[in-house]
């Protein structure tokens, strides 16, 4: 037997090995349960962000409402295509050994640094909109904008505070997320050369 076709032979039982490593299974499992439960809070965010904006247009049928609901479900839309896009093929392994449970940990891991990407980019729009809409729509519109926008009230500081945060954790997230890759992709690479 020659040396190449014997590596093809292991390769082949490596990736038809039905024994996944417990930690590997474990962690696949436990992605796809968070998985279920981001569904659940996206479907939760929908009907109640969605459905408040909506009934608020219907009860109050003025210009600025409208627009705001509009908006919101514009933006509704888009995280749901985004989601729905960047979760395809990734809900459950489509076989039961090593090396489709790796190759679904390296997709969904991407999955996550394309969806915190989306995440920042979507949090921005809706922070551009929502504070020109409010600022719009109060009697602060009267003074200055850079008055109002900083330090202006209590609700608006919140925001910020809110905001620092936001990017802080996803900074932190995309650091662990890009960590977790690398390992992943050498883990990969180490079992495809030893296949």
């Amino acid at each position: 037997m020659s040396i190449d076709t014997e590596l093809e032979l292991w390769r082949e039982q490596w990736q038809s090995h039905a024994e996944v490593p417990a930690d590997l299974r474990r962690k696949v499992e436990r992605q796809s349960n968070l998985m279920k439960i981001a569904l659940f809070g996206n479907i939760l965010a929908t009907i109640t962000i969605g459905g408040s904006t909506a009934a608020w247009a219907v009860r109050s049928p003025q210009a600025e409402i409208i627009l705001l609901a509009a908006v919101t479900w514009l933006y509704i839309a888009a995280a749901w295509a985004f989601s729905l896009t960047v979760n395809r093929g990734n809900w459950t392994p489509s076989a039961e050994n090593t090396a489709v449970f790796t190759d679904i940990s390296v997709r969904r891991c991407k999955s996550k640094l394309a969806a915190s990407r989306f995440a920042a980019g979507l949090f921005v729009f809706q922070i551009v909109f929502v504070l020109s809409w409010v600022y719009r729509n109060s009697p602060a519109h009267l003074a200055p904008v850079g008055n109002w926008l900083f330090f202006g009230s209590i609700p608006i500081d919140i925001v910020w505070v809110c905001t620092a945060v936001f990017f802080g954790f996803l900074v932190w997230y995309r650091r662990r997320k890009r960590a977790e890759l690398a390992w992943l992709l050498a883990l990969q690479e180490r079992m495809l050369n030893r296949g």
